[in-house]
């Protein structure tokens, strides 16, 4: 086993500002802890000088190494391309604008020796963006989780992972990447832990609301049937209120005989119509959702540690 104990892998878009403290303050806390560590940076061809600071880390401590995507394929994607690269038992991953604090690696080191867990999550009760961003990364945090029942409540971009997990992640394959999804089919021993949010130390988030949306969307459409089976449901409700208001119209033509000519037969019609598509739609949504699972490239089974498996510390 490699004599290295952690990987922290950050994916750089506008880190041009922030890497340097960020280097700084990860070196302290596993140099302060005793623990050895690498450091793995993966440039997601970012707008600024990010990939020069990058070099210029590596260049003064050999346990950065630095990595460019050829162009831009998301943080994610960023993420799961640093796996393949880590040489430690256990990896970190967070991003590069200081809103998770390195020093808060300890509380997640100590989470996963309390439960021997997978994965743990810090997770964080009060985040330090403006009141907008914090409404809908609320709500979709809330949402996914809805939506996607196996996938942790607490999931958050500052992890503790297993590297031999981490890296079954790049064996799969679906339409879209979403690695706390990915995690959520190999596993369910996984803990989390309250951490500080603090204030971007410098540069711009390179989540805009458009791409935070699309984002959810496409994780909705990827990993839930939930749409799908709002889609059915609505259509079923449709059904029974336009079968039940077709009996009144129908008993009303025929008892009292007080309906326009021709309305009976429109309101019927357009009813079970109206119902019967929507009812298509969701069936045939039904397909195309299990035939995206089906297509998706994903572990049939991965062996847990044994329970008296604990980090290498050096």
């Amino acid at each position: 086993m490699s004599s290295l104990a952690y990987a922290v892998v950050v994916p750089v878009y506008r880190g041009e500002e922030s890497l340097p403290l960020l280097y700084g303050e990860i070196k302290a806390f596993f140099e302060g802890a005793g623990l050895s560590f690498e450091l793995i940076l993966v440039h997601d061809y970012g707008p600024d000088n990010s990939w020069a600071v990058m070099q210029e880390l590596a260049a003064q401590d050999a346990r950065v190494r630095p990595f460019q995507l050829s162009r831009n394929f998301g943080q994610h994607n960023a993420i799961i391309c640093g796996f393949a690269q880590v040489r430690a038992p256990w990896i970190i991953t967070m991003d590069e604008d200081l809103q998770q604090r390195p020093a808060d690696i300890s509380l997640l080191i100590a989470e996963q020796k309390k439960g021997n867990f997978d994965l743990v999550y810090g997770y964080f009760e009060e985040r330090q963006h403006n009141g907008f961003r914090n409404l809908t990364s609320w709500l979709m945090q809330r949402s996914l989780s809805l939506a996607i029942p196996e996938l942790h409540p607490h999931y958050s971009p500052f992890r503790l992972v297993r590297s031999e997990m981490a890296k079954a992640c790049l064996q799969m394959n679906n339409s879209y990447t979403f690695l706390d999804g990915y995690l959520s089919w190999i596993t369910q021993q996984v803990g989390s832990v309250r951490v500080r949010h603090q204030a971007r130390q410098a540069g711009e988030s390179g989540y805009t609301l458009r791409k935070l949306l699309n984002h959810s969307i496409n994780i909705l459409i990827t990993f839930s049937d939930l749409p799908v089976r709002l889609l059915s449901g609505i259509s079923i409700i449709i059904f029974i209120l336009s079968s039940v208001y077709s009996l009144y119209i129908l008993l009303r033509k025929l008892i009292l005989n007080d309906i326009i000519p021709g309305y009976s037969s429109l309101v019927i019609m357009l009813g079970f119509g109206l119902s019967l598509v929507l009812l298509g739609i969701g069936i045939l949504g039904e397909y195309i959702h299990r035939i995206n699972q089906r297509s998706s490239r994903r572990p049939n089974f991965w062996l847990r540690a044994p329970e008296n498996d604990t980090q290498n510390e050096d």
